[in-house]
């Protein structure tokens, strides 16, 4: 009912707002003295609300988040459960002509009844911004709070991909728009919709000196920029508060007259882990930028060099190169752009667009969740990422295009990689289709789950995988079992090297073969006119595998460790100028080859309430996951600045090996956003 009279609400022609209509609300009277001129005050209000239900589930044993009996099948809540405000109130002003401050306050209310849980507190912190403007050039300076800071891909970078996601979930920083279905036609448009400063750069908190219109020669001109603070992975209290840990970095451009640009950057990170100073780790990269063109095919990219060093490990050093060609349709039928990659396991920075697969001290990604300290979510290893995402200790290529027929937008392509040393012998990938929804289960947790398997980041779940046996029979090929639970004595396995050796613990622990990774994308989008009204269409289709020899397509078959296929299906049809009908459908299967461990242990050994039999047989099979989606919506936009959005969406994700795993359930969230 409720739902219904909010549609009513938004579909009737005689129920329109204006400023006239507004009757501003105000607990003091109005100041008898002149307004100050050079503060400006501005924010957002965000409600949102959820109702989340269960059909089948687990233990669900998290006091933080759920009270009572567990599996509790009904939440209603308010909020999102990560730092992000309800309501934020932005204060700028001005010292002086050449000096500015800035500073926003967060509020939350989780709306239970009591004020002990309200909170107001600093969102980004307190800001101070000089601008000096001189014949040299523009100089500019910032100190305090946070900022949100990028430099380049391989030092300071929040990778965003090839920007091909689904539209159905809004993030909390999505802005609105002028018109209801402008997030829909701009995605058709341009293949990305607007987003606020966060996106695509790192939160930094400290000084920031940068400079422009710098005159050079030959009608060239320099631009600068500098930061001395803390990223976001810069202000973990491992030893106590104060402690030596903080990051620097410079870049320094060169725009030619001819359009093309060189850059130098540096960025290192050095952090204390002792109260003395003796016990640290630190590492750096140093990195030219390119861009310029050669008979029309534009050439880009960063080359360089990182390191790596701890009171444990000397000073390591390896290459880092990113090089991508664009190839007009001049010279193809359609452009694409190639990429090259490649970059050592001695070149380390988890602040750039690359992930980190080789130094393990280096995965205590530091996140901050609303009222709780820091806690460890970042997966190592051997990463099975999508196109567009980098790793360390990774060397490979990818072939990108995007052209269009008539009405219909085709964007995709594929990649290959190889890893350039032998570390480790596990894997790890994140659910796309269903990861929202099982994020949400429990907030920045490692090991939860049924057979402890899930880990939630922001808005995201990703499992390992580990390989539990790679065994050779005498003639060198591998065994049929498989597990190296099932060797005897006259079983050797290759020791790393090519050479087979008898089989031995030391050795079993040692990874035992080389990985490769292929990835893939297919975005189809498709405009039309239904009943006079624009219905928008979205395909996007991901097929990631990994496996242990070379191939340029991803593997079809169960010689890859890992398959992992998703497809999520969108449709956004304009219903009137100031209401969205949005749906989704979407699908996941995950399949493991039978050298992933398999199901072999009770999850539950002392509880069989859980859907689980008394008498519990592991079926001894990898991982045969199947997830699906399915969900509808409406964006309303209320009044110029305020917008309603309404969600409704059921889902399932079940293993079909693994019996404990088995998760139904549905949720309605309603969202109020104002601008002010």
């Amino acid at each position: 009912m409720f739902l219904l009279s909010i549609l009513i609400f938004a579909f009737c022609p005689f129920i329109t707002f204006s400023q006239s209509d507004i009757i501003p609300f105000q607990s003091t009277p109005e100041t008898v003295k002149d307004p100050i001129a050079n503060i400006r005050m501005g924010g957002y209000f965000r409600f949102l609300g959820y109702v989340r239900n269960f059909q089948e589930m687990y233990d669900l044993d998290i006091p933080s988040y759920y009270q009572g009996e567990y599996p509790q099948s009904t939440t209603i809540g308010i909020g999102t459960g990560y730092r992000e405000p309800m309501m934020m109130l932005s204060i700028a002003g001005k010292a002086s002509k050449d000096v500015s401050f800035g500073t926003d306050l967060m509020l939350n209310s989780p709306f239970n009844g009591s004020f002990d849980n309200n909170s107001i507190a600093m969102y980004l912190g307190s800001n101070v911004y000089s601008t000096i403007n001189s014949d040299i050039g523009r100089f500019s300076l910032h100190a305090g709070g946070i900022k949100w800071y990028r430099q380049s891909k391989l030092t300071a970078w929040a990778e965003e991909g090839y920007l091909r996601y689904s539209l159905f979930e809004r993030a909390p920083y999505d802005p609105l728009s002028k018109q209801a279905s402008d997030r829909y036609s701009e995605y058709y448009a341009k293949g990305s919709i607007s987003q606020d400063l966060r996106f695509g750069n790192i939160a930094f908190q400290g000084i920031t000196l940068s400079g422009s219109g710098i005159k050079g020669p030959n009608s060239s001109m320099f631009s600068f920029q500098s930061i001395l603070g803390k990223t976001q992975n810069n202000i973990g209290e491992l030893v106590s508060f104060g402690k030596d840990d903080y990051a620097t970095g410079i870049r320094i451009n060169n725009d030619l007259s001819n359009g093309s640009n060189f850059a130098f950057n540096y960025f290192s990170s050095l952090t204390a882990t002792d109260s003395v100073k003796n016990n640290y780790r630190q590492f750096a990269v140093n990195s030219v930028e390119f861009n310029f063109k050669i008979n029309k095919i534009r050439l880009t990219g960063e080359a360089g060099f990182g390191s790596y060093e701890s009171h444990l490990i000397e000073k390591q050093t390896g290459e880092l190169l990113v090089v991508n060609f664009d190839i007009p349709k001049e010279y193809s039928i359609i452009p694409f752009k190639l990429q090259y990659s490649k970059i050592a396991p001695e070149a380390v920075n988890v602040n750039s667009s690359f992930q980190n697969t080789s130094v393990v001290d280096l995965v205590n990604t530091t996140v901050i969740e609303e009222g709780a300290d820091a806690t460890v979510l970042s997966s190592f290893g051997g990463p099975i990422n999508g196109l567009g995402y980098l790793a360390n200790n990774r060397e490979g290529f990818s072939l990108n295009t995007e052209f269009s027929i008539g009405d219909l937008f085709i964007s995709g392509g594929f990649g290959f990689y190889s890893e350039l040393e032998r570390i480790n012998s596990n894997f790890s990938y994140s659910h796309n289709t269903n990861g929202l929804m099982l994020s949400r289960i429990s907030y920045f947790s490692s090991g939860y789950g049924p057979y402890g398997q899930f880990n939630s980041y922001y808005r995201g779940v990703f499992e390992n995988v580990e390989i539990t046996g790679y065994v050779y029979d005498e003639d060198g090929t591998k065994s049929s079992s498989g597990y190296i639970e099932f060797v005897t004595d006259s079983i050797v396995i290759n020791d790393g090297n090519g050479n087979l050796v008898p089989y031995n613990d030391t050795i079993a622990r040692n990874p035992l073969f080389d990985k490769y990774y292929c990835s893939s994308d297919l975005q189809l989008k498709y405009k039309t006119r239904l009943f006079s009204k624009n219905l928008f269409l979205f395909s996007l289709t991901n097929y990631n595998t990994a496996q242990d020899f070379f191939s340029i397509l991803p593997v079809m078959n169960s010689t890859a460790f890992i398959r992992h296929f998703n497809q999520q299906f969108d449709a956004c049809y304009e219903l009137t100028n100031r209401t969205t009908l949005v749906l989704k459908y979407g699908i996941e299967r995950v399949i493991g080859n039978k050298f992933t461990n398999v199901d072999d242990t009770d999850p539950y050994p002392n509880d069989i309430t859980w859907g689980v039999s008394e008498d519990y047989i592991p079926s001894y099979k990898p991982r045969d996951q199947f997830g699906n989606f399915i969900g509808f919506g409406f964006d309303i936009k209320l009044n110029e600045g305020a917008y309603l959005f309404l969600r409704h969406a059921a889902f399932h994700f079940y293993d079909k090996n693994f019996e404990a795993t088995n998760i139904k359930g549905s949720e309605s969230t309603i969202e109020l956003k104002i601008n002010f």
